[in-house]
Formats: C-alpha cells, sequence, structure tokens
C-alpha cells in the first residue's frame, strides 16, 4: 500500500490556544495535497506481531512501541500483523511520513473510524482521507476539495533537520495572529496555492539557512511557477509547468547531494 506524501501548498498558523482542550496546540489553514510517491508498508496476519523497516531512510527509524504505526495497530486494537515499511520518504521532513504511515494501518483496520484520528497525531486526519484538502482547527477539521487535478512538482530535502518544535517556538516569537490566514477557497489548484503563505517557512530558513538556498534554486529553474517549504521543514516543493520542466530540475538540485524527487501532486483530473 502507498503512503503518499502530504504536502503543504499551503501553511496558515495562528497563536497557540490558551485553554480548552487544545490548550497548547496551534490553529491552522491548510492546502494540503499529496504526491504520487511516498512510503510503502505491506501488512501480513501473523502470529505475533512485527515491523521491518527496510529502504532508504529506514536507518532513521526505529520499530518500537512509540512507532506511529505500532501505536496506530493498538488503537485499532488490530489481530497481530507482520507489517513491512519501505521508507522512501525522508524522515522529520515536514512530509508527513509517520502519519501517513499511521494512516494506512487505520484504512485497513478501522474503516468504521472508531479510533480518534487526532489522539495519534494532528495530520493523521488528512492523511487518513490522502486526498486534496483543506485542514483546519488543529488538524481535525478536514474538508476534501475534489476536482482540482494535479500539478507538476518536485520534492527536495537537503538532509539537514527541523526541530519542529523549535520551528514553532521561534514563530510564536513573531506574535502571530489569533485566527490563522485563509487560503483563497476559487481558482486553480496553483492559483490557491499562490494565494497563500508558509507561515513556518522564515523562522526554518532563519533555523536551517540550507532551505533558503533549496527555494532560490528551485525559483531559477525554468517553469517552476512556485517554490515553498512544506510543513515545518525542512523539504521544500517546486511547481512546474510541465513533467520534462519537474524531472530537469529535480536532477539539476540532486546534482547539489540533495535528495530531489519528481512527482504529480493532487488528484488525476
Amino acid at each position: 500500500m502507498l503512503c503518499r506524501a502530504k504536502v503543504n501548498l499551503t501553511l496558515h498558523v495562528g497563536a497557540p490556544i490558551v485553554s480548552g482542550r487544545w490548550s497548547g496546540y496551534h490553529p491552522v489553514e491548510s492546502l494540503v495535497v499529496f504526491a504520487n510517491f511516498g512510503d510503502d508498508i505491506v501488512f501480513a496476519p501473523d502470529s505475533e506481531s512485527s515491523l521491518t523497516i527496510c529502504g532508504p531512510f529506514g536507518a532513521g527509524l526505529t520499530a518500537g512501541p512509540d512507532n506511529l504505526i505500532t501505536k496506530a495497530l493498538r488503537a485499532c486494537d488490530a489481530p497481530p500483523q507482520s507489517v513491512r515499511l519501505t521508507k522512501r520518504l525522508p524522515v522529520s521532513s515536514g512530509l508527513g511520513g509517520g502519519s501517513t504511515n499511521a494512516a494506512a494501518v487505520l484504512r485497513v483496520f478501522d474503516p468504521g473510524q472508531r479510533v480518534d484520528d487526532v489522539s495519534l497525531g494532528a495530520d493523521i486526519p488528512v492523511c487518513r482521507l490522502s486526498k486534496t484538502s483543506l485542514m483546519e482547527g488543529i488538524g481535525e477539521v478536514v474538508s476534501a476539495v475534489p476536482h482540482l487535478g494535479s500539478m507538476s512538482a518536485v520534492l527536495v530535502n537537503p538532509g539537514v533537520p527541523v526541530n519542529t518544535g523549535d520551528i514553532f517556538r521561534a514563530y510564536d516569537s513573531t506574535h502571530p495572529p489569533v485566527v490563522p490566514h485563509k487560503t483563497a477557497r476559487q481558482g486553480s489548484l496553483l492559483e490557491r496555492a499562490l494565494s497563500g503563505t508558509n507561515d513556518l517557512e522564515a523562522p526554518a530558513i532563519a533555523a536551517a539557512p540550507v532551505i533558503g538556498a533549496v527555494l532560490t534554486i528551485l525559483r531559477a529553474q525554468p517553469e517552476c511557477n512556485l517554490a515553498r517549504m512544506s510543513g515545518s521543514g525542512g523539504t521544500c516543493f517546486g511547481l512546474f509547468s510541465s513533467d520534462d520542466a519537474a524531472t530537469r530540475a529535480a536532477d539539476v538540485l540532486s546534482q547539489r547531494g540533495w535528495w530531489a524527487v519528481a512527482t504529480r501532486l493532487g488528484e488525476p483530473s
């Protein structure tokens, strides 16, 4: 089963919530799309549960009880499974890799949606749907946005770790608005993406300047319509006018020693 990479085309973040169930969390508003590239997960019934992790980025993960796949299996009260995860997405990269893995578990073993998705992580609800969506609240409010098609894109990760907590704390020091800004509700997928920003991009660049270098090079590539960071970093994306242009750009970025892959974001028309 393909665990499609999550990309935040826009990410608007409000000030931390001060009371109630979500105290300490940040309200968000984000136009989210999914790639036709990601991790791969296979389930097989077994006498005992086990998790094997392989793939280009498998060494960055442990298969212990804190792994999101294991947590999701427990939350679903799933029968014992032998699980094999091929990790093709960089770890802690802003692409929702762990969340997409857990969401795959929920789609298979919790079809009735008994599990409180957000209890496993704020990105889990949108990753369970795994379609072009508007994400609001702290992530628990997800609205599918159909019929927007797909776009040629490049995903680039420079391999520099970015600490999500540090990025949010730096953002909070800028006195963010109580209510997040809004992405346009009309227009094409590209027009909606262009209408917004990623509010965490500036503090992420301050923490890891190489992110700014990635964005500068992406923007300089022919037919690049938009370059932006996804999530809290450090993966960036470029939206291109054609698959060929995206492939050429991925080649240029990979020559710098960065992880880069050409893909399509969104849903087939």
